[in-house]
């Protein structure tokens, strides 16, 4: 493995993205910096031999226009060779650098066509946004900020800490590309394991992956005991979530056995209980003494038993509001706000859309492949889908939807278009199969000039709070570069709709872009 102090890259792609990254690289920052005395370049003909040569610390591969099935294949296996020969000491990131090949991406994170397994093959994902969405960071810029976690990774692991796993391991992300969850996933979170003695809430919305976040954390702490869960609200009563979770006594209360609960049953491990907030405030109160003193009673049992269980709680609401409504004890939330991860809704960390629709482009290709293969053995012939990627237009519209269901409704509604586009024989997914599933989705709902207005004055906001501003006439400046920014992303790039969404000159709005561009 390459000494802490100093890391060697090698960039294997196409001469477009070759010349991309490379200028990239040629930028003075802390991360460049690392990595400037030792690069390589490779075109894909001559990988194998420069990788196997150099041994690179971390190595970025291109999935771009070109890429053909048959070097997707060719990928695979190379990607195959190395993780075999070099294990964890090769840190992968797979670059997808157009929309109309993000199923091939999204392919590389199973092991074959006929199975949901993890290849174990890329560590970390960057993918080009659509076209014109100043607020989203560039291919360029993620690189950089993906070399920097692959730093910080590779700091860990020559320090004998335990490797993040690969994306879609078991009990670890699937897809991940967003700066915002990098921050979560890569840095807060083998933090937060490494606490086995506290007892961390994750707080987000519905379909964000909190119980994978949980998963994670039990998976990093090395805690030797299972990873047990409850969903309290699956019960009817109080007194039926006591009995699941510390067991009960025969005759303890109407219909009550015999029986041990999750708490023996996690021991050493970890328990997740997920929507703390159906728990109600008596529970909260016996959880409160378990935590401190690892003791507990089955229901209607006057005996104590310990356990050693690290708790991680998940709710989709904030503490704030819980304690606010009376849902959560103060006593309580004061505990659980020590160790607290928030997820970000999915439109707040817009490149995981983009992650999230190659993965499940994969998925459901394969599972669709899957089915049609039984039918095939029953007779009834049926055409292999064609689905590769996605239209520009199309892209841009998924990636500036709302998705109030999150990720979960990601994979839901890639589902249906590549049902749509398979109906026409289509190879990308366009904008006639965009339009009527993203206006029918539950929750779907349209950008207005308020919602611009809004999220710009909160930027506004903390640009005076951190740099300040000289004069007025700067922070109106500000104000109004924020609300074209924030419009285009809303409008997935296109500056016309843009305007029309701000009631602002096109041709103001196409400067603006042309500015941003140029930068």
């Amino acid at each position: 493995m390459s000494r802490p102090g100093s890391q060697h890259l090698c960039v294997v792609g196409s001469a477009d993205f070759l010349r991309r990254m490379s200028a990239q690289l040629r930028q003075d920052n802390p991360v460049t910096e690392r990595f400037k005395p030792s690069v390589s370049f490779s075109n894909p003909a001559e990988a194998r031999s420069v990788i196997f040569a150099e041994r690179p610390s971390v190595l970025v591969v291109d999935i771009g226009h070109k890429t053909s099935t048959d070097d997707l294949a060719w990928l695979r296996t190379l990607l195959g060779q190395v993780r075999e020969r070099f294990k964890e000491e090769i840190y992968t990131i797979l670059a997808i650098t157009t929309p109309e090949k993000l199923a091939f991406g999204g392919m590389l994170l199973f092991a074959d066509e006929s199975s949901e397994e993890p290849s174990q093959l890329i560590d970390n994902l960057i993918i080009s946004p659509p076209p014109s969405v100043p607020s989203i960071m560039t291919l360029e810029e993620q690189f950089i900020d993906c070399l920097d976690y692959a730093i910080e990774e590779m700091l860990r692991r020559a320090s004998g800490q335990t490797p993040l796993p690969p994306l879609w391991s078991q009990g670890w992300v699937p897809s991940m590309c967003d700066p915002e969850s990098r921050n979560v996933w890569m840095r807060w979170l083998p933090r937060y394991a490494m606490y086995i003695n506290e007892n961390p809430i994750i707080v987000g919305p519905t379909g964000s992956g909190k119980t994978r976040l949980a998963r994670a954390i039990h998976k990093l702490s090395l805690r030797p005991g299972p990873f047990v869960s409850i969903t309290p609200r699956d019960f009817s009563s109080t007194e039926l979530v006591q009995a699941e979770l510390f067991g009960s006594v025969a005759g303890a209360y109407t219909g009550a056995v015999e029986k041990w609960g999750l708490v023996k049953k996690a021991e050493q491990g970890t328990l997740f209980i997920d929507e703390l907030q159906s728990i109600d405030r008596d529970l909260q109160g016996k959880l409160i003494t378990f935590i401190e003193n690892k003791s507990y009673r089955r229901v209607g049992e006057a005996d104590s038993h310990t356990a050693d269980v690290r708790f991680v709680f998940a709710t989709n609401r904030s503490l704030q509001d819980l304690v606010a409504d009376g849902s959560l004890r103060d006593d309580f939330a004061y505990r659980l706000e020590r160790l607290q991860i928030s997820l970000m809704p999915l439109h707040n960390r817009r490149l995981d859309i983009s992650a999230g629709v190659a993965f499940a482009l994969a998925r459901v290709l394969r599972e669709r492949e899957i089915v049609r293969a039984r039918f095939d053995k029953q007779g009834e012939r049926t055409g292999r889908s064609s689905v590769e990627g996605l239209t520009n237009e199309a892209y841009s519209a998924l990636f500036s939807s709302s998705w109030p269901g999150n990720l979960r409704q990601v994979e839901n509604s890639v589902a249906k278009l590549i049902e749509l586009a398979d109906m026409r024989s289509l190879r990308l997914i366009d904008s006639e199969c965009t339009g009527g599933t993203i206006n029918s989705m539950l929750g779907a709902s349209s950008a207005s000039a308020a919602d611009v207005f809004e999220r710009a004055s909160i930027d506004v906001a903390l640009t005076a709070t951190t740099s300040g501003f000289h004069s007025l006439s700067d922070c109106m400046f500000s104000l109004a570069d924020s609300a074209r920014a924030q419009a285009l992303e809303l409008s997935g790039g296109n500056p016309d709709q843009a305007a029309a969404l701000i009631n602002d000159s096109p041709q103001a709005m196409k400067l603006f872009c042309a500015s941003r561009l140029a930068r």
